[in-house]
């Protein structure tokens, strides 16, 4: 079996228009997958194959794992990956199918059970005690708010099992509404199991080995967005982000658009909405959330996701963004500053010089050029070929890489 949810993105990885620059050009080098990635290109579930080759900005993995071979676009995800297959090895320890079948055996029809808990033990049952009945009425007026749009399952949000799950996700540090199959089959299996058979899956848990948890720019970014993906339902988010990109003017039709793009889960939105509130007022947000909506893959939406957190991570440690700016495709806006500089802030693997690359550049330059700015500086999270920092500088760039 070959598992694709996170390939979606052609060889030319950029949507500029225009003639690309002249040569020469490089064939993006490849590297083993030790050199790429350290000593977690291996780990008890999976392993990374080499040769990783690179787009010129992004590599690509191709991970085997006992759930078959699939393919990962960029350092950023594949380290996602990294977590969630450590989480998967966790789970896969905890409580065997054996006594989960007891477990269930014994309580008889689950759901039909954990009615009747709510009815014979009011006080022990979760969602009965005072805070949890009313996080269950916001849940069904969120619900109502954005029929059709939930990521949460009807029938699991009544009988507890959407709630265990995500409870089950904070535990292990992982994104509830993962597209990683093997892991979200795993979290439905032991959740599922956890309500049928009143099993407190969740509270057994170990923390999973080199797991930092959900992937943000800080250790207090990640506790909240931890917190929040646990407690609250996808409906809730949804409306708790549509309140805070309304207080920054965003139109609700672009939020809109946002929330209904799959390729996003509903932590990733909350990241972007959270990094936002960070950046404050800034010139052409809806203009750059609107092409951000548009991201045609889950290796694309989690690139601008990072591309958004590492944004306001930067600002935080420089200076203020003013603006974002350009015309540029939905993974690279640029951004402007109070003192007239222009930044590109991107989680760019290796930047080599490929006609798509020299073309990025191209449009970037003339951006600047327009807009009158007195810099232009690159901050990437990886590194460059001699040749890219050679045609960067040439362009007037500062390459810098972020820290």
């Amino acid at each position: 079996m070959r598992l694709r949810a996170d390939i979606g993105w052609t060889a030319a990885l950029l949507l500029f228009t225009g003639a690309a620059a002249a040569g020469p050009f490089e064939a993006p080098p490849s590297v083993s997958a030790s050199a790429a990635l350290g000593p977690v290109s291996k780990g008890l579930n999976y392993e990374v194959l080499s040769p990783v080759a690179s787009d010129g900005t992004l590599r690509h993995y191709l991970v085997r794992t006992a759930a078959g071979d699939f393919e990962t676009v960029g350092d950023q995800l594949m380290l996602l990956r990294v977590r969630e297959l450590n989480a998967l090895a966790e789970l896969e320890k905890t409580n065997t199918p054996s006594k989960f079948g007891k477990a269930v055996m014994d309580a008889g029809l689950g759901p039909l059970v954990f009615a009747g808990n709510m009815i014979e033990h009011p006080i022990d049952t979760t969602q009965n005690t005072i805070s949890g009945i009313g996080r269950m009425v916001g849940d069904i007026g969120s619900g109502f708010n954005n029929m059709g749009k939930s990521r949460d399952d009807t029938v699991a949000s009544l009988i507890g099992e959407a709630k265990e799950k995500r409870a089950l996700a904070a535990e292990v540090g992982v994104d509830p509404y993962t597209d990683f199959k093997p892991l979200a089959d795993r979290l439905d299996q032991l959740a599922g199991a956890s309500v049928a058979g009143n099993l407190a899956v969740s509270g057994a848990m170990m923390a999973v080995p080199g797991a930092a948890g959900l992937a943000v720019s800080n250790a207090s970014t990640a506790n909240s967005l931890r917190g929040m993906a646990a407690d609250y339902s996808s409906s809730q988010l949804m409306d708790i982000n549509r309140d805070k990109l309304a207080r920054l003017e965003v139109d609700r039709g672009v939020a809109d658009q946002l929330f209904a793009n799959t390729f996003y889960t509903p932590v990733d939105v909350t990241a972007i909405v959270d990094a936002l509130g960070k950046l404050g007022p800034v010139a052409n947000l809806g203009t750059m959330l609107s092409r951000a909506a548009s991201a045609d893959s889950r290796a694309t939406a989690f690139f601008v996701r990072r591309r958004i957190e590492l944004t306001a991570a930067w600002q935080s440690r420089h200076e203020e963004i003013v603006a974002f700016v350009g015309e540029d495709s939905v993974r690279f806006p640029l951004c402007q500053t109070g003192s007239g500089a222009i930044v590109g802030v991107y989680p760019i693997d290796l930047f080599s010089w490929t006609p798509e690359t020299a073309v990025a550049v191209e449009a970037w330059t003339a951006e600047a050029r327009r807009d009158g700015a007195k810099q232009k500086r690159l901050f990437i999270t990886g590194g460059a070929t001699a040749l890219a920092k050679k045609n960067l500088a040439a362009q007037g760039w500062t390459l810098s890489k972020i820290q």
